[in-house]
């Protein structure tokens, strides 16, 4: 069992609490600000090791919060959650907690607490460019952009020939702007709007 003090630690910093039985389950969310300091890689491998869930799922986890600042990583009951989040906070590694909201999860209506990306999105896109090789653009493309495949910096691209323009994907404002800006320098014509 666990002692009081972990529970007064637990509720003073989650005052939300005191209505919320411990088995109760709870979100634990990856938080990854603009700049992000870690490698992809690095953050993938965490997760794997200290969540236990597959390869996949990590980098396909870290990936989205990479790209949009915010991923649900696990639901699980509070110590555990708290557990988890303090092991990947030893590892350099930002995570938080909020309770899960059955009825908004069943569409019954809007979670106070639900695990969401509060910023500002904005869309990066990618502009038609007969400048540069697709080789070039792509190579450049998976450099700046965090979690972006070859593929599908392949697919952008013949989207772009195409239509003159193509969504490469939402990203917290700051992050836009500084793909934006390191794709720019790059010589490749992307524009970011909120």
């Amino acid at each position: 069992m666990h002692s009081h003090s972990v529970y007064h630690r637990i509720a003073c910093e989650y005052p939300f609490t005191n209505d919320k039985k411990a088995t109760d389950l709870w979100e634990l969310g990856l938080l990854v600000n603009s700049n992000p300091a870690l490698p992809l890689d690095y953050t993938s491998r965490c997760i794997n090791e200290v969540i236990g869930i597959s390869e996949d799922d990590s980098l396909e986890a870290a990936t989205q919060a990479y790209r949009h600042g915010v991923a649900l990583l696990e639901e699980c009951p509070l110590d555990i959650a708290v557990s988890l989040k303090v092991e990947l906070g030893r590892r350099g590694i930002l995570c938080e907690i909020v309770p899960v909201d059955e009825q908004a999860k069943n569409g019954k209506m809007t979670s106070y607490y639900a695990l969401e990306d509060t910023a500002g999105k904005w869309d990066l896109g990618l502009l038609q460019d007969g400048r540069n090789r697709r080789e070039y653009t792509a190579r450049c493309l998976c450099q700046v952009i965090q979690g972006l495949s070859e593929s599908d910096a392949y697919e952008a691209i013949g989207q772009a020939d195409n239509c003159g323009v193509t969504l490469i994907g939402e990203f917290h404002s700051e992050l836009a702007e500084h793909y934006a800006a390191e794709l720019s320098k790059l010589d490749i014509a992307v524009c970011a709007c909120g």
